[in-house]
């Protein structure tokens, strides 16, 4: 059954794309419209996924072809990930449950060592709605997330976490591979999966995306020092919570 959209719906979804088309502009303005790419951009630190076993690259990518949102700024260079079946199904029997979903209350690790920024635990879990369709009337679109501050201008941010999930605070220090969450559906979210962006300020509207290559990491059973990562490949750490 197709979700009707009620007056404070739109009202949500309308102040969402004033934000972030605000934060477009201003976000070009701040840096000189001159936005770190991947040729130019080098990070500070070396950064794991943040999940454990293997998981699908939904969206992402360090190109316009590939990128989860070329033209939003802070999300140029965000990553979508859930679980797959030899089916290429992310779920197992009705669809719109999420405990038939298989990331669904999966631990969600810190990508490195840093110190945790801003969380926000209370929102509910969205709806599956039509297929392909996201819900798209939360307050937050971000849902459920953590940021943590990994260097001096480098931010993770995880978001669509698991309702009262984290277990975490802002002040506390965190190691690569701790868990510090689980998977969850809040936000804008079509179905249960992990928003994972690096970027370059704690202001989710206001900050650069950075594109950033994933150290000691398996893509599609070929093993990599560090890589860049794309959409439609199968992701995994392969030495999970060591440093390089």
């Amino acid at each position: 059954m197709k979700k009707k959209l009620h007056i404070s719906d739109n009202l949500a979804i309308s102040l969402q794309a004033f934000r972030q088309l605000s934060g477009i502009l201003l976000t070009y303005i701040k840096y000189g419209f001159r936005l770190p790419n991947a040729e130019r951009y080098i990070s500070e630190c070396q950064y794991s996924l943040p999940f454990d076993g293997s998981w699908y690259v939904v969206n992402g990518g360090i190109t316009k072809e590939t990128s989860h949102s070329w033209g939003i700024c802070s999300q140029r260079y965000a990553y979508d990930f859930h679980i797959v079946d030899e089916h290429a199904k992310s779920y197992t029997g009705d669809r719109t449950a999420l405990e038939n979903y298989y990331c669904y209350k999966q631990n969600v690790l810190s990508p490195a060592d840093g110190i945790v920024v801003t969380v926000n635990n209370g929102c509910p879990d969205s709806p599956i709605v039509e297929e392909g369709q996201a819900a798209c009337a939360a307050d937050d679109i971000r849902g459920n997330f953590i940021i943590i501050r990994h260097g001096k201008h480098e931010y993770s941010l995880i978001a669509h976490l698991l309702v009262n999930s984290i277990c975490v605070k802002p002040g506390d220090k965190v190691t690569r591979g701790q868990i510090i969450a689980h998977c969850g559906n809040s936000g804008n979210s079509s179905e249960p999966h992990i928003h994972f962006q690096i970027q370059a300020g704690k202001s989710f509207l206001l900050s650069a995306g950075l594109p950033i290559k994933f150290y000691n990491i398996e893509i599609d059973d070929k093993q990599f020092g560090d890589s860049f990562i794309t959409k439609e490949q199968f992701v995994r750490n392969e030495f999970a919570g060591q440093a390089p």
